[in-house]
């Protein structure tokens, strides 16, 4: 795909709100002094997403499950009802 020169990609937005400065410079292709910053900061947001990703994991999971247990319910209270007539 090919990239329009006004626009920023979300990879370079932290950059450009930081210091339009810095993403400048990074544009022309001058590499930056904080290069182990920068993966530290790379590497810790990648952390947070995994820990994001699990968290919806889990709620999806817990929803699956107290949904099977309403069902259950609902299904020993029909059957109870029915067995009572």
């Amino acid at each position: 795909m090919r990239r329009r020169d006004d626009m920023i990609s979300a990879s370079e937005i932290g950059t450009w709100c930081y210091c339009r400065k810095a993403w400048h410079l990074q544009q022309l292709g001058h590499i930056s002094a904080l290069t182990e910053e920068q993966r530290a900061g790379i590497r810790y947001h990648q952390t947070h997403l995994r820990n994001l990703r699990s968290a919806y994991r889990q709620r999806n999971a817990a929803r699956l499950v107290m949904i099977a247990c309403l069902v259950s319910l609902i299904m020993i209270a029909i059957a109870g009802l029915w067995s009572h007539q």
